[in-house]
Formats: C-alpha cells, structure tokens, sequence
C-alpha cells in the first residue's frame, strides 16, 4: 500500500483520453472569450483589471490539491496529463483554464457588477449563478460512464454524483476576491494592479476554510459517517449564506450602512 496516497481514493481510476482533450480545448477556449473580454474593458476604458483576475484566477490552481484531499476529490493519475502531484494528487492540466475563467473571470464580471452598483437581493442572485455554472461545470465530469475524476468517502448532498456541498464555497471565491478588490481599488492602482493576482489566490483559499471547514473535518473524521457530514453540510450551507451576506454588506448599494462604536455614541 502506497501511504502517500488519500485513504480510500479511487485510485485505480483512468483519465478518459477523448474527455480529457476535449476538457482543455474548451476550458482554454472559455478563457480566451474571457480574455478577449477583458482586453476589451481595458481598451474601453483604461483599466486592465480584468487581465489580472484571469491570472490570479489561474494562480489558484495551486489550491486544488490542498481541497482535494481535505474535500475527498480524486483526479486520476493514469493517462492524465499531470500540471502538478502533491500529497499523492495528481492536478490534470485543464485545471489551470478552469480556474482562471472560473474563479478569475468571474472576478471580473462580479467587480464589473458591483461598479455599476448591486443590491443585497442582487449579490445574493450572484451566488446562485455562479452556483449553477458550478454544477453544469461539474456534472459532466464526474456523471460521465468513464469520468473524469471522482468524489469518495461519505460525501453529503450529492446530485448526479457531484456533491451539491462544494458549490457553497467554489461560488463565493470569485465573488468574495472582487469585493476586495472593489473596495480596495484606490490602492491598487498602477503597478500595484499586480497585486490583484496574490489577492485572488488568497481570498479563494480563505473562502473554502471559511465555508468548507465542517465539512473537511466530517469527511476525515475517524467516526465519519452520511449523518455526520450532512449535518456538517447543513453547517456550512450557513456559513456560506453568511459570506455571501458579508460580501453584499461590502458591495451592495442598498446594505446597511456600517458605524464605529464612536459614531453610535455621538450620534
């Protein structure tokens, strides 16, 4: 028995072949209309944030096997074209593209939507978009008859084997990086504009601790069990509810307005 590997993973699994070129050439193909996009919004109107979105979103990658082995997700080693191995997780390729239209280019068009001005209502509406291209990005991967990578151990809340669980965090990260971003644009401006990449790699490894956390300890525990990681579901189903809140509080025209304690007192 290998030790380095996840207790439990599939590890026998393969990288369907077709799928996985078929992967890239479409998670690349988003990323250029992305790109183009941005490229656009920079020549419209001077600002190149949405190009440093994209490669932040793209640094984010280097997450993937951090969430993957505390979330129980498994890409197959076999016949995959591997960008890196850690902790005996193998992350194909395709991931890169992924994250940075995923997370990066809807760091854009989440920053774009709160420059125009977004309600509470309407931060929350962003959270359940981002949550169903989540799962139309998911499914076909792991419902597929040769899948592309596979969630084990007892995971709660699960459609068409995807578990529904992970969209609670995977939709806030790009949100969560643009409201930041947002309200700290004043200071990055120029060539601190750089900065926009670490930041977006940081908020969406805070986002999945903040949110994922009951669930990562429910699905490692020694006494793990579907009653306990759907109560750690429910758990984190809340917390995600939360950021997203916190989020519109930033962002949202029509949030409550936040005081000190000395403003409360003189008024």
């Amino acid at each position: 028995m290998n030790n380095s590997l996840p207790l439990n993973a599939p590890v026998d699994m393969a990288m369907p072949e077709p799928a996985q070129l078929y992967m890239n050439f479409l998670m690349w193909g988003f990323v250029v209309i992305v790109l183009l996009l941005a490229l656009n919004h920079w020549r419209k109107s001077g600002s190149s944030i949405g190009v440093w979105f994209i490669l932040g979103g793209a640094l984010t990658t280097l997450n993937e096997p951090i969430v993957d082995i505390l979330g129980k997700c498994w890409f197959p080693a076999i016949n995959s074209w591997v960008l890196l191995k850690a902790w005996g997780v193998s992350i194909p390729v395709h991931m890169i593209p992924v994250y940075a239209w995923y997370v990066g280019g809807q760091s854009f068009f989440s920053y774009r939507r709160f420059e125009k001005g977004i309600s509470v209502r309407g931060v929350f509406g962003l959270y359940a978009l981002f949550a169903g291209i989540n799962i139309l990005l998911e499914v076909p991967g792991v419902s597929a008859a040769q899948p592309m990578y596979s969630y084990f151990g007892y995971q709660p809340l699960v459609l068409l084997k995807f578990p529904l669980w992970w969209m609670f965090c995977n939709a806030l990260m790009p949100m969560a990086a643009a409201a930041v971003v947002f309200r700290c644009d004043s200071l990055l401006l120029g060539a601190r504009r750089v900065f926009i990449i670490p930041l977006t790699w940081m908020l969406a490894a805070a986002t999945n601790a903040l949110i994922a956390a009951p669930i990562w300890v429910a699905l490692n525990a020694t006494n793990s069990s579907l009653t306990l990681t759907n109560a750690a579901a429910v758990v984190s189903f809340v917390f995600g509810l939360i950021v997203c809140y916190a989020i519109a509080v930033t962002v949202a025209i029509d949030a409550p307005k936040i005081i000190s304690r000395r403003e409360a007192q003189a008024a």
